[in-house]
């Protein structure tokens, strides 16, 4: 078995093959710039971690498909940028700012033909199954990137309404790369089923975590500021929370801070009423619930529950993060 740095190395080293690999192409210079920005490369590492599980080496016939799905989510964030008119990305300009939007989508769309490049490059005789499987997550991302942007001119989403739009732009390629890891290793459809829901289940917590870290993280620890997506009138758990909770003043009060953005100590005021409203020990919960349910799909029988400490570790460290 592979540690889980091990796998890190392995997919950084990957990475740096494929850019070097795209030198002819001419738009190089802003796909190298959105694949070396960095970043945690969870679901390359995921998919390999699964794999680590019951296979003990580690051959291109998985680590470029791993690739792939690093490739295709970078893509779906150049994207999202132009979208969003993000001015940053990592603490760096992002791609439509350091050169165009027509360079930065023409970029994205060569990434996302990369990206499939590398999912093909699986063992034949499973390629139907992994493109399934790739194409599925792929499309289910793109609805969620809709959902959000049409829950932006919403007041209110409910929050069956939230987990249904992180279910698709964050569960669906964390799913998929669950999927994956067990496709390439030839595990049973069952077992590829309890690793595809083990994923989603990850993607909802790795989501929530995210959001709850926007607004009670540490931002010496984070590097970066945190309410914006209060700042933004993003809708997050913690917003769907509240909004669950909140009646009488406690409402009065929230939908006038979601109505008005000119207010003074705007997000100071947001966090005086998710902890008035409980908001921060129910994010907790929700978390540690996802998380739960994780562990419960990877005590499926044909996983070696010996070998999948190293994942589980991984899997703890994603749900528990400080950044």
């Amino acid at each position: 078995m592979f540690t889980a740095d091990e796998i890190q190395s392995f997919v950084n080293q990957g990475i740096q093959n494929l850019i070097k690999a795209n030198e002819a192409n001419k738009l190089q210079a802003p796909v190298e710039y959105a694949l070396s920005a960095g970043g945690k490369r969870v679901r390359p590492v995921l998919c390999l971690l699964v794999y680590n599980m019951f296979m003990d080496t580690m051959p291109n016939s998985v680590l470029h498909p791993a690739l792939g799905l690093e490739v295709y989510h970078n893509f779906t964030l150049v994207h999202d940028d132009v979208m969003d008119n993000a001015d940053m990305r990592r603490n760096r300009p992002a791609v439509h700012k350091k050169w165009d939007v027509n360079t930065a989508v023409l970029a994205g769309d060569s990434m996302n033909v990369l990206a499939y490049k590398c999912i093909s490059r699986c063992n034949p005789e499973i390629l139907p199954l992994v493109l399934e499987s790739f194409n599925k997550a792929a499309d289910q991302v793109c609805e969620g990137q809709q959902m959000d942007m049409n829950y932006e001119k919403q007041a209110f989403i409910t929050e069956d309404d939230y987990i249904e739009m992180i279910s698709h732009k964050t569960g669906a390629l964390l799913a998929c790369s669950f999927e994956l890891g067990g496709l390439c290793a030839g595990v049973a459809p069952q077992t590829a089923q309890n690793l595809y829901q083990a994923g989603m289940s990850l993607g909802i917590a790795f989501q929530i975590r995210d959001d709850y870290l926007d607004v009670y993280g540490d931002t010496n620890v984070l590097g970066k500021p945190t309410g914006t997506d209060i700042e933004n009138n993003k809708k997050t758990w913690l917003h769907t929370c509240a909004m669950r909770h909140a009646t009488g003043d406690n409402l009065v009060q929230l939908t006038g801070l979601l109505a008005d953005k000119t207010i003074p100590r705007r997000t100071a005021q947001f966090i005086d009423l998710y902890n008035k409203l409980g908001v921060k020990e129910e994010a907790e919960q929700r978390i540690a619930y996802y998380t739960d349910k994780t562990m419960e799909f990877l005590k499926d029988p044909q996983i070696p529950q010996a070998k999948s400490t190293v994942l589980i570790e991984f899997i703890k460290g994603l749900t528990d993060r400080k950044r």
